[in-house]
């Protein structure tokens, strides 16, 4: 137990060496309905749930129940597909953890960042049917929105880059090269495994968190995904962190403002204000 909250760790939700979470309870809630998940990064590769830590107890202290997560890695035989698969039994676990706890939970607010903010987007937009919480927002960190550009698969340099068409190969289920990767198949492949591909009136209202000296994933990449959920009539919010690179690390400010823009998410897509 820690002050004013109680902390479950490791919570098995599967039988994987990675299907565990953490669970934070507010001593007294402002919403027992509402649930924030995190998704950690990590190139869907690599990374850990304890990062999000800080995240969850910042909320757990204002009053919200929190969650993260970890999930299986991409590998040649685990897709995002997977992945997505691995949030649907972690929430199975979540709800009935919270029922314990005497909670009713019945809404999910999806967070993380890179990978983790681009499977919140997957999550939101493509398993809303089938979601023990039904996802009400998404407030994501730096995710990659379509994995199909070019200038996603190169870096700084312009070059492309082997790393990324090896993820992209597992995450995908397809084989990337940087030979074939215009082909029709592979282009299919990677749109998808992305959120934009996911657009419609019917999406979540959405936050995008990015900094505009990004390395990975291009700014203008986030403008045209913004404009997306604009033409189709989808509650978004933007903050940008002028300095900062993909980790966002350079804006302190711009922190401050996505925490409070994801409680302000929080109050309303909960229905704590009217």
């Amino acid at each position: 137990m820690e002050k004013d909250m109680l902390l479950l760790e490791n919570i098995p939700y599967g039988n994987h060496e990675r299907h565990y979470l953490d669970l934070f309870i507010p001593d007294k809630t402002v919403c027992g309905n509402g649930i924030i998940l995190f998704i950690h990064g990590g190139g869907w590769t690599d990374g850990d749930k304890t990062v999000h830590h800080s995240d969850a107890r910042f909320f757990c202290e204002r009053g919200f129940v929190s969650a993260t997560m970890n999930y299986r890695f991409v590998t040649d035989d685990i897709t995002v597909f997977d992945e997505l698969d691995d949030i649907t039994s972690a929430l199975k676990t979540i709800k009935n953890e919270c029922e314990k706890q005497g909670l009713r939970t019945e809404k999910l607010l999806l967070s993380g960042g890179s990978a983790g903010a681009h499977l919140a987007l997957m999550y939101a937009y493509t398993r809303a049917h089938e979601s023990p919480l039904p996802p009400v927002a998404v407030c994501a960190y730096c995710p990659p929105f379509d994995c199909t550009k070019p200038d996603f698969l190169m870096g700084n340099a312009g070059e492309f880059e082997d790393w990324k068409n090896i993820i992209l190969s597992m995450g995908s289920g397809c084989k990337i090269t940087t030979a074939d990767f215009m082909n029709k198949q592979q282009q299919d492949a990677l749109f998808n495994i992305s959120p934009a591909k996911y657009i419609s009136g019917d999406c979540v209202p959405t936050a995008i968190f990015h900094g505009r000296c990004d390395e990975l994933i291009p700014i203008d990449h986030t403008y045209e995904f913004l404009h997306m959920l604009e033409q189709n009539g989808v509650e978004n919010d933007f903050i940008l962190y002028e300095n900062s690179s993909h980790s966002l690390l350079d804006d302190p400010e711009a922190a401050l403002q996505a925490k409070e823009m994801i409680i302000t998410y929080a109050e309303k897509y909960f229905n704590l204000k009217s």
